[in-house]
């Protein structure tokens, strides 16, 4: 396994020699983010052949960011082979807790390049809700042209509005004003939709870290602060009667690039939201061209706001999964090993299960084995062409117009499905389905039968399987392809 180190706001030399010199734009290698956000996602870090690679828990599974280390400038080749064999030591990291490789952030042309590196075990999935939207920092600051006449007339209102605001930055004696607004924000976030309390909560426990080490991340803000009667109930009121309404601040992606990692307004101020992003636009040294305002998440009115400023470039963000398993077709060759599985998972007598195995018309052809990267069997999907009037007679006997019925349509039986310890709870049940899923459309229905004291029961009726009948050893359930596409979401 790969040792990663923890991330801590000393670090941020050893991270930004690396996302400096490679210059990706992608607000996920800002350090105060990595600094920020690491409690919540448990990330970590190594700086693995050049490369800064960020390891971190997603969806319950390890998932990996990788900025990679172009230094090869007149060599693409060279850069190709060297991010091709970083992958394949990621692999192995992966393969060493039973998963496959989950890597996320990658833009268009590199997810598609390693895709096409590991043919026939890799998939790209774009995710939308992650691009970046990235701006010029010129056209925030002076907000030209027809396309940004709506932007321009709300500041101009706030102006007329409010003339005597102030814009700031931020300093520490400033930190309680914004943790105030944050909370009054967040509260009526909360109140319009109480699903976000997780991720509201979340994001001011980043906001408290970014105060706690304002310097040591490079961070930098600006606010707006409106004039105010005595008698306000404002949520945060100084000497001088002086409001905040607005913040935002953030840090450096690359020596180019600023990161807007959390932008807060009062939404009772009109144009307070517009006014923050111009001044700060306004304010941000000249040596930042371009204002990265990170993801959308989704949300149909943030995605909304965002492009209603004409974004200069959205970054892409695309999941490539590489499986660190190889499936392949069984053979009767396979029966030993068959046998020898089956007679281990459930406690069998072996002689019983090799008669099962000869007389059970195993469909060798559409069952499949995963074999780990050391080339050890690590899953079994065995099949059967299972013939109720054959192998299970009292159902004959008890229902023989049920199987007069049954026998007009095709079935096929899965006899066991199996995996190592290792790869419980990891998608490799799925990928093994996956493989036979073409040739399965030709049948009516999956037969599976469960003997009563497997573990097994829930497993299947999860997959909307539905109990056809039972005897004294098991369990006999159907399940209609239709239904298994459904609950797999095909």
């Amino acid at each position: 396994m790969i040792a990663f180190n923890e991330i801590t706001a000393d670090v941020r030399a050893e991270l930004q020699a690396v996302t400096f010199r490679t210059g990706l734009r992608n607000c996920n290698f800002t350090f105060a983010n990595l600094v920020g956000w690491q409690p919540e996602f448990d990330t970590r870090y190594c700086i693995l052949d050049g490369a800064l690679v960020l390891r971190h828990c997603f969806d319950g599974q390890m998932a990996y960011l990788i900025n990679f280390d172009n230094r090869n400038k007149d060599s693409e080749k060279q850069n190709s082979l060297c991010a091709i064999h970083l992958v394949d030591k990621l692999r192995e990291d992966a393969a060493s807790r039973g998963e496959d490789l989950l890597v996320m952030g990658l833009e268009d042309d590199r997810a598609q390049a390693l895709h096409s590196c590991f043919p026939g075990i890799s998939t790209v999935t774009p995710k939308r809700s992650s691009y970046d939207y990235l701006y010029l920092r010129e056209d925030l600051e002076h907000l030209a042209g027809k396309h940004l006449k709506a932007k321009r007339n709300h500041c101009n209102r706030f102006v007329e509005e409010h003339p005597d605001y102030e814009y700031c930055a931020i300093t520490p004696d400033l930190f309680d004003d914004c943790l105030a607004l944050a909370d009054h924000w967040s509260e009526a976030s909360e109140h319009e939709n109480p699903s976000y309390g997780d991720s509201l909560s979340a994001e001011k426990r980043v906001l408290r870290r970014f105060f706690d080490n304002w310097q040591k991340l490079d961070m930098q803000g600006g606010a707006i602060f409106i004039k105010e009667s005595t008698d306000s109930s404002s949520v945060t009121d100084n000497k001088s009667h002086k409001r905040l309404v607005a913040f935002t601040l953030g840090a450096p992606v690359t020596p180019d690039t600023f990161d807007i990692c959390i932008e807060k307004a009062d939404r009772s101020v009109n144009g307070a939201f517009n006014i923050i992003n111009q001044q700060f636009a306004k304010h941000l040294p000249e040596q930042y061209r371009y204002i990265n305002r990170e993801e959308d998440m989704g949300l149909v009115g943030l995605r909304k706001a965002k492009l209603s400023y004409h974004p200069h470039q959205l970054l892409s963000f695309n999941v490539l999964t590489i499986s660190t398993t190889r499936l392949v077709r069984c053979t009767p060759s396979d029966s030993e090993e068959s046998i020898d599985w089956i007679t281990r998972q459930y406690g069998f007598d072996r002689g019983e299960v090799s008669s099962w195995v000869r007389t059970l018309h195993f469909n060798w052809p559409m069952s499949v084995k995963a074999i780990d990267m050391e080339g050890r069997t690590v899953g079994l999907l065995n099949m059967s062409d299972y013939r109720v009037e054959e192998e299970t007679e009292q159902i004959l006997n008890d229902k023989p117009e049920l199987v007069a019925a049954l026998g007009r349509l095709r079935s096929i039986a899965v006899f066991s499905f199996i995996v190592a310890e290792k790869y419980r709870h990891t998608r490799l049940n799925y990928q093994m389905l996956m493989e036979i899923w073409s040739e399965l459309q030709s049948y009516d229905f999956i037969f599976v039968p469960v003997m009563h004291r497997l573990q097994t029961h829930h497993y299947w009726q999860r997959w909307g399987a539905r109990e056809f009948y039972r005897d004294a050893q098991s369990v006999y359930y159907l399940i209609p392809l239709s239904e298994a596409a459904k609950r797999l979401q095909l």
